[in-house]
């Protein structure tokens, strides 16, 4: 099929309002160029913390009442690192597995969940074992007690949980 209208602008010596791909009755779509650049940088916009890392918990059934639940979203977020590196970190051992576990609704697999008590810890801890200065890709997690003072963090929460 010709586009006429094309055609008779490129003989008029007008430009096309229309333009298709070289071969193609597909058009080229024109979207508005963003031209205005955000001054933040992807790294800040990924954590920003206007909203904080407990903005939005799940509360959830738990042994006869209520109790906030937070995904490894949010833990990812307080510990200003990407969910994929947390899985990453819970498969290789450097932090423990998920306390809590619901079944998830697609066939990826099952939700972690995490008290606001073990966040809390696991922050307290890689602040005081120095992960949240400078350059996050220049500590080598592995050079530090982060590891041994989580594990032992959650079996802390755990026993206090069991006493209770």
């Amino acid at each position: 099929m010709r586009d006429w209208d094309s055609e008779f602008a490129s003989i008029a010596g007008e430009t096309p309002t229309t333009q298709f791909y070289p071969g193609s009755t597909r058009r080229i779509s024109r979207r508005p160029v963003r031209t205005q650049i955000d001054p933040r940088s992807a790294e800040q916009a990924r954590h920003d913390d206007t909203d904080g890392w407990d903005a939005k918990p799940q509360v959830r059934p738990y042994k006869g009442g209520y109790r906030e639940f937070f995904g490894i979203g949010h833990l990812a977020k307080a510990l200003r690192r990407d969910a994929v590196t947390l899985r990453k970190w819970e498969n290789g051992g450097v932090i423990p597995k998920a306390t809590y576990l619901i079944k998830g609704k697609t066939a990826n697999g099952d939700r972690r969940l995490y008290t606001r008590e073990q966040i809390e810890a696991i922050v307290q801890i890689a602040a005081q074992e120095g992960l949240f200065d400078g350059d996050p890709r220049g500590i080598r997690i592995t050079d530090t007690n982060f590891t041994e003072r989580v594990k032992e963090a959650f079996e802390a929460l755990k026993s206090k949980e069991a006493a209770a």
